[in-house]
């Protein structure tokens, strides 16, 4: 199986290494990943400017773009990229540095590079860290354990053209043995907003809005992803497939 694997952290985060160290017993692995951290940028493509093409390692590319135009450039450049007539079968997107739960696909770069996938045909996954302390430092090795679990599921249970896939992992660092961690699939998606919580600065006819929402005291609607991956079990939502 050929797996195109990109993010939208950019092409050194520490999120999409250990996403190739788990694709890798699955299939040939390709990363092709935006040059920068490009988070929360959505669908966003770049179409007025060229775009540059670097090659980092052996299958590692980075791209001064957007997440969508990775895989775009990813899929339709792919024999070019690789050298390879074999077609790509897989994609994935993460995994991300934080949560992309409910109304977060929205505005996510990580979905939408997987959304971009699935308009060329492929199914794709986006997969994301939820983190319920940001400001401290993580440990991806407890993620590693929980991914190849999630992907061994995905996979196995099958996956049909067009097919978009998020999933949210929980925050389980801080346990002192990795707990047994359930899989909820199909989870639906948090229909409320995050936090709009805002301070305001006035200055003449100016007021400075800076946000200040937690993203850990969102709502959480019984049932669905956020409160799902809050309480630790994997939240695995099917997105609607694209039009043919």
């Amino acid at each position: 199986m050929k797996i195109l694997i990109s993010n939208d952290d950019g092409w050194d985060a520490p999120g999409i290494s250990v996403m190739l160290e788990v694709a890798s017993d699955f299939g040939d692995c390709t990363i092709v990943a935006p040059a920068t951290e490009q988070s929360g940028i959505s669908h966003q493509l770049t179409l007025t400017r060229p775009l540059e093409l670097t090659r980092q390692s052996e299958n590692v590319w980075s791209l001064d773009g957007t997440p969508a135009d990775c895989v775009r450039i990813a899929i339709t450049q792919w024999a070019k990229l690789t050298q390879s007539e074999s077609p790509i079968d897989l994609v994935l997107s993460g995994i991300n540095n934080g949560g992309n739960l409910g109304a977060d696909i929205y505005v996510s770069g990580t979905v939408a590079a997987a959304r971009e996938a699935t308009l060329f045909g492929l199914p794709a996954i986006a997969i994301s860290q939820h983190r319920a302390r940001f400001s401290e430092a993580f440990d991806w090795t407890r993620t590693k354990e929980i991914c190849a679990k999630v992907l061994k599921h995905c996979i196995e249970s099958g996956l049909n053209k067009r097919d978009l896939l998020n999933v949210n992992l929980p925050d389980v660092s801080y346990f002192d043995s990795l707990p047994e961690i359930d899989i909820v699939d199909p989870c639906p998606l948090d229909p409320s907003p995050r936090p709009s919580t805002y301070e305001a600065e006035q200055n003449g006819n100016v007021t400075r809005l800076k946000f200040t929402g937690k993203y850990n005291d969102r709502t959480q609607t019984a049932g669905c992803d956020v409160e799902t991956c809050f309480t630790k079990a994997v939240s695995i939502t099917r997105l609607q497939p694209q039009a043919n």
